[in-house]
This record gives C-alpha cells, sequence and structure tokens, in this order.
C-alpha cells in the first residue's frame, strides 16, 4: 500500500504539474496493477502459512544498505560490510548500487546550477528518491523483507529525474561535475582504503570516461553530442562495471557436470527424496574437487533432466511438505529429520511410501541408510548413494483402502488405468465397484488450496492428507475419465483481471491510432 501511495503522488504531482488530467495517470497506474494480477495474487496466496512468514526477527537486518556504502552510487568498488544471508557483516563491494554515474551527476549538477527550478519540477520525485532510499537502508517486509531489493525502483526513479533535469537545463556541466564527484569520492576511498579487489582498475577507467566526456562538453558543445552523451557513457560506465567486477560477487560458485543433462542413474519415473548438506558448503567449488552432477543434484537441478524430486530451490517454502519436512531453501534437508525419514518413514507403512517416494538420494557425507527389506542400492560412486524401492515404481494416483488421517472409514480399491501425469494437472480412468463404500485415491503431488476434481460434469471435494498430498473420494460404482485440475481462486480472478486490463490497453491503442488517421 505505501508504494500504490507514493506511487499515485508522483503521478499526482506529474499530472498537475503538466496541466492535464489525473485520470490518465491513474488509468495507467491501474492497468499496470490489473495486469500484473496474476502474479502478486500469487504472492499472497502462496505467502500464507510459508516457511518466509515464519522468518526470525533477524532476518529483516539481512542484505540492508548500509549508510556507509552510499559513496557506491559514485564509484561501485566501494567496499564496506554488508550483512548477508547468514546475518553474517562481510566485506562487500557495492555493486547493487551502481547506476552508471550519469543520472547522480545530472541531479547533482541541476542543484548546483539552479537548485529553485529543479526543486519547483521534481518536488515529489526528490521525496519518491529520499523514501527509496530509507527504505533501502532500513528492515522491511514482504517479499522486499531483504532491502536491498528497493534498488531497481530507486534506479528508475532517479534515471527518470536526471532526464527530467537535463530536459530543464539541456546546457548542463554534467561530464565535468562528474569527473568532480570522481575526485571527491576517490580521496577518502584511498584514505580509508575502502576500493575493494577492483578499486584502481575500475576507479582509472571511469576517470578517463569522466575526462573524455568533460573534454566534449568543454571544447566540442555541439548540441547532438550534449543530448546522447549522458546516455552513452551511462551505458559504458555500466559495461566496465560489469567487466571489472564480478557480477556475482559472494555467490557460491559450483562445478557442475553435464551429467545433470543425463537421468541416469536416476529413473524418470520415479519420485525422490534427496537428502544432502547445504550446497554452499558441501559443493561449492572452494570445498570440492571435480564435477557433480551425476548422483548429488543440489536445488532444482533434477529439473534438468526431467527426474522428479519432491524438495528442490524455494524461496517462499509454502506450508506442506517443505515446511513439515523442514526443508531449507536450496531444497537441502535438516540432518536430524533427513536421518529420521530415512530410518524411520521409509517403511511399507511410513509417509514416504504414501507420498508416493519409491526413491532416495542420499550425499556421501551423510551416513544413513533406509531398511534393506524395503529398498536396494542402485547406484553408488563418490557424490552418493541411490536406493530404490523393491519392486515396480509407484503409480501417480493410487486407490488406497485405509489412511490414519481417516481412521475410522474404510475404502473399496478402484481399478486406474490411462494415466496421464502433466504440470497442473493430471487425468486417468477411475472404475469403483458398486455398493457403499468409496473409493479413496491419493496422489502424488504436493498439495495446495485450489485443486479441482470431477468426473464427467460431476465435481468431486477435494481434501488433502495433513496437508502434504490431494485426496479425492470417488463414490461407490462411478465409472469415467478424472480430471484433477490445481485451479485455485487467484488464478482465475488475476487472468480476468489481466485479460480485461489488457482488452482495455488494446482499445485505447486503437481509438489513438483512429485519432490520429483523423
Amino acid at each position: 500500500m505505501l508504494v500504490i501511495l507514493i506511487a499515485w503522488m508522483a503521478c499526482r504531482a506529474v499530472a498537475l504539474r503538466e496541466g492535464g488530467s489525473i485520470l490518465p495517470m491513474l488509468g495507467g497506474a491501474a492497468l499496470g496493477f490489473g495486469l500484473s494480477a496474476p502474479a502478486w495474487l500469487a504472492i499472497l496466496d502462496y505467502v500464507q502459512g510459508s516457511a518466509r512468514s515464519l522468518h526470525s526477527a533477524g532476518a529483516h537486518w539481512q542484505w540492508i544498505v548500509p549508510w556507509r556504502a552510499l559513496p557506491g552510487f559514485i564509484l561501485p568498488c566501494w567496499t564496506v560490510n554488508w550483512a548477508d544471508f547468514s546475518t553474517r557483516y562481510l566485506s562487500h563491494p557495492a555493486t547493487e548500487l551502481a547506476c552508471g554515474l550519469a543520472a547522480p551527476a545530472a541531479l547533482i549538477a541541476g542543484f548546483v546550477r539552479s537548485p529553485r527550478a529543479v526543486i519547483r519540477r521534481l518536488k515529489w520525485e526528490l521525496i519518491l528518491l529520499a523514501v527509496l532510499l530509507v527504505l533501502c537502508m532500513i528492515p522491511t517486509a514482504g517479499v522486499f523483507r531483504w532491502s536491498f531489493r528497493w534498488l531497481p525502483f530507486f534506479h528508475l526513479v532517479l534515471a527518470l529525474s536526471a532526464a527530467q533535469v537535463l530536459q530543464i537545463r539541456p546546457r548542463l556541466a554534467t561530464g565535468c561535475t562528474t569527473f568532480l564527484l570522481l575526485i571527491l569520492v576517490t580521496i577518502p576511498m584511498s584514505i580509508f582504503n575502502t576500493g575493494g579487489a577492483n578499486g584502481a582498475t575500475l576507479t582509472w577507467i571511469y576517470f578517463q570516461i569522466a575526462a573524455i566526456w568533460a573534454l566534449f562538453e568543454l571544447f566540442l558543445p555541439v548540441p547532438k553530442i550534449r543530448e546522447w552523451a549522458p546516455p552513452v557513457a551511462t551505458f559504458v560506465i555500466l559495461l566496465a562495471t560489469y567487466i571489472c567486477i564480478p557480477p556475482n560477487c559472494g555467490v557460491p560458485k559450483y562445478n557442475l557436470s553435464q551429467e545433470l543433462l543425463k537421468p541416469e542413474p536416476l529413473d524418470p519415473q520415479r519420485l525422490y527424496l534427496a537428502v544432502y548438506s547445504p550446497a554452499e558448503y558441501a559443493y561449492r567449488r572452494e570445498y570440492r574437487n571435480g564435477p557433480i552432477g551425476q548422483v548429488a543434484r543440489p536445488g532444482s537441478t533434477p529439473m534438468w533432466a526431467g527426474l522428479h524430486f519432491i524438495n528442490g530451490y524455494s524461496p517462499i517454502l509454502t506450508a506442506g511438505v517443505a515446511r513439515d519436512f523442514k526443508f531449507f531453501i536450496h531444497g537441502e534437508i535438516d540432518g536430524d529429520m533427513g536421518r529420521y525419514l530415512v530410518q524411520n518413514e521409509s517403511g511399507p507403512t511410513g509417509i514416504l511410501q504414501q507420498l508416493g517416494i519409491d526413491g532416495i538420494v542420499i550425499a556421501r557425507e551423510i551416513s544413513v541408510e533406509p531398511a534393506p527389506s524395503d529398498w536396494e542400492l542402485k547406484y553408488e560412486n563418490d557424490e552418493g548413494r541411490v536406493f530404490h524401492r523393491t519392486g515396480e515404481p509407484f503409480s501417480r494416483i493410487r486407490s488406497v483402502e485405509w489412511i490414519d488421517s481417516l481412521p475410522e472409514r474404510e475404502f473399496v480399491t478402484a481399478a486406474i488405468s490411462g494415466i496421464n501425469d502433466f504440470r497442473n494437472y493430471v487425468t486417468a480412468d477411475i472404475n469403483v465397484p458398486p455398493g457403499e463404500e468409496p473409493a479413496l485415491l491419493t496422489f502424488s503431488r504436493p498439495y495446495f488450496h485450489g485443486y479441482q476434481a470431477k468426473i464427467g460434469n460431476r465435481v468431486l471435494p477435494v481434501d488433502s492428507y495433513r496437508g502434504l498430498f490431494p485426496i479425492v473420494q470417488v463414490p461407490a460404482g462411478t465409472q469415467g475419465r478424472l480430471t484433477l485440475i490445481y485451479r485455485p481462486r487467484w488464478l482465475v480472478i488475476g487472468v480476468i483481471l489481466s485479460i480485461c486490463c489488457a482488452g482495455i490497453w488494446l482499445f485505447g491503442i486503437l481509438r489513438a491510432g483512429r485519432a490520429r488517421i483523423a
């Protein structure tokens, strides 16, 4: 709501300043809000009860922009301590603050040349810039929990404000201002030794670009060159920043093998549970020699080979398997929970069988194995071991006679055939024997609110087993094609809003085209 309010204030200021109606501005904001409806409605739905909503208060202080890093808007090599995702204060260059230098230089030059005109023209934009900068430096909430995520919005408003300043004063000495700003930041950077590993190289390149730009302004005052100099300088400076400063500073690097693209020795027909240590410490290049990927498939890498794992990368960790089994963001499982599941819940009546898990991948550093009476070792190498449940792979739809979440009920066994399993729906032919008792179907897919089931035109209620996977009761004597589809309310409403807004946008385009022709 704060973002919407600030955006509305900015739109109002622009509309009133130009002497036009505020309705087009509000209409444009509403159009963008409607087109993005499926995305923000999905976030609002999934975050409820997720691990993201259960983070400790300390997580709010991770990756906020420290005030000591603000000179990074001028020189992104400026290196001070930032709090990372583990709330450790590590030396980090201000790469996220890189903005091409031309925008802040133009804004500062405009203030020096004619402060009253700039404030009168950009009053609301400057307020928005200040608010965004404060939000970058304090703990916030929601998907912007890590405050550096406000920076793209800040960079956008900064660039638009600088463009308006150059429109007001096209003959600003922006190149000279850039050169002076570099001098002002380089002096304390040298004194306090905050240049980092790439400071000398990047600063020298910045000075060369700024000097060439300033010389063109002073001795070649051609209007076209003045107009194109800021965007060209911005592009060249950002390119130099990208080349000189590694874009993945502090991000772990992994030596992934091409074997990740092949399913072997795993079976695409099986559903796996992977038990491995945090990839950041177990598989990154600094800690492990040689490639990985044939057995140890951290995060969401199993998808590259068409394999099915219940754990993988998820920044939200929605309620269900991920929360109950204590998965972490990159798919690693809590050590004690992993051992408990493999040792105590992998048998014929365990939770893994109820989920339809018929494969287990255990990393080499994890010393645990399932019971040999129910599982067999299929493959082993220096990455880990692959276990398959004895017998054929489980069907993705199963008919069970009893389930512990409904201990007072007994169900008949339905005949299931013709299963087609897709990403958001599954179909199968169902035949339930006549009588009084229904059949209970379980599905090997994560449960979320929004599943719908029907046979022909008959709608069947969809429940869940402890919030883990969908279950459907099919009445006795029912025959036909069952369809279970994931169609949540937020998706339906969001698609309708997006279609309506897209229609309004197309209508406006056609009306504008007809008016121009007329």
